[in-house]
């Protein structure tokens, strides 16, 4: 797991000098070095701090003479950090600067002696980075998380065309977790979930990797040659996961004996990694039924169908919109403050005639491989605007939400989106303000950058954009000082991990802070407890959801929530 990076190891050494030197003296320096981007000036105990911008604006102005002291352009109130200080600790006190020296460079005692200096734009750099990296990671058990696990896993299938290597996946769910939490309390349950993590990955060999899904579930991942046995290998990895996870613990103070269920599927020439998890977990929940604390195993190939080509992809989209199988699930998005649904998101579900309810990660590769988001983007933004326009006409403005949350995708922003969002409120007599466009976290700089203008566009007309996922990637938080943006959401992972882990949850009061002082509006995701919504509510977020504030349901029983609690609160005041 990504460790935070002190100053001590960002800066570079600074230059000082006399407060009564002359300007020329600041030239010397600053001209012949183009990485230098301040100078530090001494007067007495004081140390003051030159800008190379400052300098530069007086030098043009013929205010920077040999005559001029080099005291007349320094700040003298410039941010100075130990060394052993985070980039992330570093970057909270920057923010909390005066706005007009915000991003002024920062000094920097280090620790083996001398000063050192850092620009603010290279920490957040650092910082971003920093998020992008720790957001693959879970932070209580330090294992990758299911994204990652996700990704790693599609690679390895996709290599087995190449090396002929074979793929099996362990899915791991423990057995009595509620019981330990309700009876021992919550840390002793996170002592327990670090506690498989650490045995997990010390059972793993070589090539293989272990995850943490959520809550109590767990995963890993293995390859091996073909010309092996899969069934003995499935049956090593069960059952090197179980022992690891039910040996004993002779220490007094250990945690209770854990327990799991365990499913193992092996398979070559994977054309659906997801099949191949969604096997395992059912072979998890066939060792669950049995009574637990068991693995059960399937070592033939999945019996999924090869991924069809684009051409069939295509046509296989069109049929689903023309028999209407595709349906629209909305998560609501709660303000805390009342705890009123203020905005539901709309995310896209398949109703697969025969394979039945697929969840995005199970078509939505093959629909981007296809080039078919556009048109799936479309049709999810014209179904989200009908659906709003909906509730409003049934449940009145007081009892529907404010707005509907759309995501678009990369590809998408490659369109000429503005027109079709436009129609489509246009055609469905949403108001602008009403739609909130979720700028996706893998969009690549450039590719926001291109759409800057019809995002603007849209802005001017009263489309509200929030940038998905904050934390994740670096794009988002370097795009936050160019791109003008109402909202902000903060990433799951930080969120779930605040409650046990101070980074976590300095990097949530970061963006919070960060997008309060932009204006924006924060959400965060993933919310899962209640405990998560009072550390939430303590640090100033405004809005959240996750599955503690509703788990995302059809439109149908969406509605009837709305009444109901729209019912309790009584007549609406007007």
């Amino acid at each position: 797991m990504p460790h935070a990076s002190p100053l001590d190891m960002l800066a570079r050494e600074l230059a000082v000098i006399d407060a009564k030197a002359g300007c020329d003296r600041l030239a010397a320096i600053l001209r012949p070095d183009p990485q230098a981007t301040s100078v530090a000036v001494a007067h007495g105990d004081r140390l003051g701090l030159v800008m190379r911008h400052r300098f530069d604006a007086a030098a043009a102005a013929g205010r920077a003479g040999a005559d001029v002291p080099a005291a007349a352009l320094a700040y003298w109130h410039p941010l100075r950090l130990p060394g052993r200080t985070t980039a992330v600790a570093a970057s909270e006190q920057v923010h909390a600067r005066p706005r007009e020296h915000r991003y002024d460079d920062v000094l920097v005692d280090l620790e083996g002696g001398g000063l050192g200096v850092i620009p603010a734009v290279r920490l957040f750099d650092v910082v971003a980075t920093q998020f992008a990296e720790r957001a693959h990671y879970d932070d209580l058990t330090g294992l990758i998380n299911r994204a990652k696990f996700l990704d790693l896993l599609m690679a390895a299938c996709a290599a087995t065309e190449q090396d002929g290597d074979e793929v099996a996946v362990a899915f791991i769910d423990l057995d009595g977790m509620k019981r330990i939490n309700d009876r021992l309390g919550h840390r002793q349950g996170d002592a327990a979930l670090a506690q498989v993590g650490r045995r997990l990955r010390e059972a793993t060999r070589p090539g293989e990797v272990a995850a943490r899904l959520g809550g109590d579930e767990f995963a890993v991942l293995s390859r091996f040659p073909r010309d092996g046995d899969p069934a003995a290998v499935a049956e090593d990895l069960g059952r090197r996961c179980l022992l690891a996870i039910t040996a004993r613990d002779g220490r007094a103070d250990a945690v209770p004996r854990m327990r799991a269920s365990i499913g193992v599927a092996v398979t070559a020439r994977c054309a659906d990694p997801q099949a191949l998890v969604d096997t395992a977990d059912a072979l998890m929940y066939r060792a669950k039924q049995a009574g637990g604390n068991r693995v059960e195993l399937e070592a033939e190939p999945c019996a999924t169908p090869a991924r069809p080509s684009a051409a069939a992809g295509r046509d296989r989209l069109a049929t689903a919109l023309e028999q209407g199988e595709l349906r629209l699930y909305y998560q609501p998005i709660v303000r805390l403050s009342d705890h009123r649904v203020q905005s539901i998101e709309a995310l896209i579900r398949w109703q697969h005639p025969e394979h039945g309810l697929l969840s995005p990660g199970r078509f939505l590769p093959a629909v981007h491989e296809a080039g078919l988001m556009p048109q799936l983007d479309e049709w999810v933004l014209r179904r989200a605007c009908t659906d709003l326009t909906g509730l409003i006409a049934s449940l009145g403005h007081a009892a529907a939400p404010d707005q509907v949350n759309v995501n678009l995708s990369t590809s998408t922003l490659a369109t000429a989106f503005d027109d079709t969002v436009l129609a489509a409120l246009h055609e469905t007599g949403l108001a602008a303000h009403r739609l909130r466009i979720e700028l996706p976290e893998d969009a690549e700089l450039e590719a926001l950058s291109a759409a800057r203008a019809r995002l603007e566009r849209l802005t001017r007309h009263g489309v509200l954009l929030t940038l998905d996922d904050m934390g994740a990637g670096s794009t988002n938080l370097r795009y936050l000082s160019s791109l003008t943006v109402q909202g902000m959401k903060i990433d799951q992972g930080f969120v779930g991990g605040m409650l046990h882990n101070s980074r976590d949850h300095a990097v949530v009061k970061l963006l919070t802070d960060l997008g309060h002082g932009l204006g924006m509006r924060v959400t965060a995701e993933g919310v899962e407890n209640g405990e998560q919504l009072a550390a939430l509510t303590e640090l100033g977020v405004g809005f959240a959801q996750g599955y503690h504030l509703g788990m995302p349901q059809p439109l149908p029983e969406l509605r009837q929530r709305l009444a109901r609690e729209a019912a309790a609160s009584g007549p609406a005041v007007a």
